[in-house]
């Protein structure tokens, strides 16, 4: 447009007709269309812009959205509104604006929708189904100016009826994807879906991207229903019960495998405890050997470090467990037999006991005869010739530590082993001596 038309049309309009006065800038009474536009291009400095409570006002300049008004009455003036600088036309001496500006409805509207979602294919029957949805949105502008810019453009959109119809079919498309992505995640059937009404309508609102990209939002959504024919209902029966069949089937069998774990669970528990009986048994079985090793280095100890001597004392341990254990030998061999233990057994210490020499030896082996005793009977005793006490023989007194007289030694007539006192058969080769 020239510099003369637009002189021209400024020489016809109202304002020149009526003077440059103070001019009301609002949406006519009764108007409710969700984008209004003021019909002249050229308004005057200091009008009044009166911007309802339910709606913005938008100031365009060249196709673009510039700046908003919000809710109230306010002058048009630089001082008032500093982006109007960017709309002052100079070849009027700054007494008029130049520009498209937009009444914005902000409030939410109701608005229905529904339709058929077409061939779809049931995510967890693979059955196809022609489902139908429908329900009720409630929309509202999120941002004015992306709405004129990306939408609208800058023609008189009052007189479009059909301005929603692009909002309905966007949200629609929506929708459809909705339901088949929802029904996958959730594992369920388009028919198990409509128990997730509020999920569902939630997933739709947060899909809504290509109405987010016009300025427009979604704010909720009721009456949501899917309608699925009779024959597709029969359909889905008939393969929910295979479905059963097949999940008892799966359930059975993991119960078997349930009580397969747990027998051989407890067939690992049960070896666990042999194996800690075994364990026991065998710390027993080492305790007992260490003890005996620990015992035959004390007897290889007593004999002075001879190995070869350890045997005569597993000989005269065996006798003396005998002994212990009583019975049996209550005859005249068994004394016998038990006193020619008592004076080998003396026989061998006397050569195992190094330091005290043979007396100390003769000693021991009396102290150890008399300690084991003959078929229960008394030790033999002899009397101290200092105190007449009846002590063990050895060479000193056990009562005052006088000397004894040693007695008289015996051998055997048939090998000449010496025999210990009271001693009637050799322990050597059996032969009854006195």
């Amino acid at each position: 447009m020239g510099i003369i038309d637009s002189v021209g049309n400024l020489l016809k309009s109202d304002t020149v007709k009526n003077g440059i006065r103070e001019m009301m800038i609002a949406r006519p009474q009764g108007n409710n269309d969700l984008v209004w536009k003021w019909q002249d291009r050229t308004i005057p400095m200091f009008s009044q812009c009166t911007v309802m409570a339910d709606e913005w006002a938008v100031f365009s300049k060249e196709g673009r959205p510039v700046a908003t008004l919000d809710a109230g009455r306010t002058t048009l003036s630089t001082a008032n509104i500093p982006f109007l600088s960017n709309f002052i036309d100079q070849y009027t001496g700054g007494n008029f604006l130049v520009t498209d500006l937009f009444f914005v409805k902000r409030t939410p509207f109701p608005r229905k929708f529904g339709g058929t979602l077409g061939n779809m294919i049931d995510p967890m029957t693979n059955i196809r189904i022609k489902a139908r949805c429908h329900g009720e949105i409630l929309l509202r502008v999120e941002n004015p100016e992306t709405l004129i810019y990306q939408y609208f453009g800058m023609g008189k959109h009052q007189e479009t009826p059909d301005i929603y119809d692009w909002f309905i079919n966007a949200f629609f498309n929506t929708v459809k994807s909705t339901v088949g992505k929802l029904a996958r995640e959730q594992r369920r059937t388009i028919l198990d879906i409509m128990d997730l009404q509020d999920e569902l309508a939630q997933a739709c609102i947060n899909n809504a991207t290509e109405l987010a990209s016009a300025g427009m939002r979604v704010v909720k959504i009721t009456k949501l229903e899917i309608d699925v024919p009779e024959e597709d209902i029969k359909r889905f029966d008939e393969m929910r019960q295979k479905v059963a069949e097949q999940l008892q089937g799966v359930q059975m069998d993991e119960i078997a495998i349930q009580r397969a774990a747990l027998q051989a669970q407890a067939r690992a528990a049960a070896a666990q405890v042999d194996v800690g009986t075994a364990q026991y048994q065998a710390q027993a079985q080492q305790f007992f050997i260490d003890q005996k090793r620990n015992n035959d280095a004390a007897y290889v100890q007593m004999a002075g470090g001879d190995i070869n001597r350890l045997g005569q004392f597993e000989a005269m341990r065996g006798a003396g467990a005998g002994l212990a254990q009583g019975g049996g030998n209550t005859g005249l061999a068994g004394m016998a037999a038990q006193v020619g233990v008592g004076a080998a057994l003396g026989s061998n210490l006397a050569g195992v006991v190094a330091p005290g020499g043979a007396g100390a030896a003769r000693q021991a082996g009396t102290a150890v005869g008399a300690v084991v005793g003959v078929g229960g009977g008394a030790p033999n005793l002899v009397a101290c010739p200092a105190c007449n006490a009846q002590v063990p023989p050895g060479r000193f007194c056990a009562e005052c530590g006088g000397g004894l007289q040693a007695a008289a030694k015996r051998t055997c007539s048939s090998c000449g082993v010496e025999l210990g006192q009271g001693v009637k058969f050799c322990p050597e080769c059996g032969t009854r001596n006195g």
